[in-house]
């Protein structure tokens, strides 16, 4: 922890962490929490990566404390204390016993119930009034990243790992999906744009005994309410897949499964989480989410690009292509190339 940190510290008047139990979490940014010697319980983020990258992710988290925190009732988010840009430094007020949904899902303790909050939540902030000028500028979301699905740039290929380039190689040559990714694209900017969480995962949910948040926003920005819906199933889909080994071995590339026993654990996984899918829908529609004609189709689509975008984030974590996260690829793809078939086995209801 810099001296930045502490300098940030006490021009909000928050006291030191110097002397204080600090704790830090693994993720792409360094950070820091504690109590201060005032008492003040926080967390501190720096934004990591190229100076242009991250200025843009910080001006994209005051954008939305801005609008979230502007309106009649502010967005159930961590309370944002204060920041510097030059530093790339955030600071917000630190929660008590607070679980991530990703816990609680591993945990198998994500509700029904957690699941509606979590769609009327998301339909809160689909729904938060906004001007132009509270995005004076163009900032259209990098993925799916079709032109690098073209060709890689060098400085990305010479870097790589293995099962990244063998991940890669293997969406590069499909025509078929990567025509699908390609309308995919295009197609956003014919719909309705709103203010977009635009990195949802499950572990961007916190939960207290009293109160239930949503974290990170390095990737606000305005979009298809459909990318956030999407990840939100494609994160379920995900998980089952990756669980229909587990009853064999811990090691998912040692995996024997037979057909059968696949397709058998692979429909009892689905059983599980669907109904996870199903009322986070019910209450994302109850909340007022946008929900157009098309919408379910296209987080049908984003869902697939999930498990797709699952594969290659598993690359950075292991020299080797697991057999089962190209399973859970090849899901994605199926749901990608033929979304409005998909609408219901997903848990989104009856395609329109």
């Amino acid at each position: 922890m810099g001296a930045s940190v502490e300098q940030l510290l006490g021009r909000l008047r928050l006291g030191s962490l110097r002397t204080s139990e600090v704790y830090s979490y693994p993720g792409r940014n360094e950070n820091w929490s504690g109590i201060t010697d005032t008492g003040s319980s926080v967390f501190v983020k720096q934004l990591k990566g190229s100076p242009k990258e991250s200025l843009k992710r910080y001006r994209r988290v005051m954008a939305f404390e801005r609008l979230a925190k502007g309106g009649v009732r502010s967005f159930p988010s961590p309370e944002f204390i204060g920041g510097d840009e030059e530093q790339r430094l955030l600071v917000f007020r630190m929660l008590d016993g607070i679980r991530s949904g990703s816990e609680l899902a591993a945990d198998e303790e994500f509700t029904g119930f957690m699941a509606a909050e979590a769609g009327r939540t998301l339909a809160a902030l689909h729904r938060l009034p906004f001007r132009a000028e509270d995005f004076p500028e163009p900032d259209p979301h990098p993925y799916p990243p079709v032109e690098d699905l073209r060709s890689l740039p060098l400085e990305v290929y010479v870097n790589a790992t293995g099962a990244f380039v063998q991940a890669w190689g293997l969406l590069q040559r499909d025509a078929a999906l990567l025509g699908e990714l390609e309308r995919l694209r295009a197609a956003e900017a014919g719909f309705a744009r709103v203010p977009i969480h635009g990195d949802l995962r499950l572990d961007q949910f916190l939960l207290t005994d009293t109160a239930f948040y949503v974290n990170d926003w390095e990737e606000f920005r305005l979009g298809d309410p459909a990318r956030d819906v999407g990840a939100y199933v494609g994160e379920w889909l995900h998980r089952a897949v990756l669980r229909i080994p587990a009853q064999q071995t811990d090691d998912a590339f040692s995996v024997r499964l037979t057909h059968e026993e696949v397709v058998a654990r692979g429909s009892e996984e689905l059983a599980r989480v669907l109904p996870l899918i199903s009322e986070f829908h019910r209450g994302y529609r109850e909340g007022g989410g946008p929900d157009d004609d098309g919408l379910v189709v296209r987080a049908t689509s984003y869902a697939g690009w999930h498990l797709i975008d699952r594969l290659i984030a598993s690359t950075r974590e292991s020299g080797r292509l697991s057999a089962i996260v190209r399973a859970a690829a090849g899901i994605g793809r199926t749901a990608l190339l033929d979304p409005r078939s998909f609408v219901c086995a997903v848990g989104l209801g009856e395609a329109p």
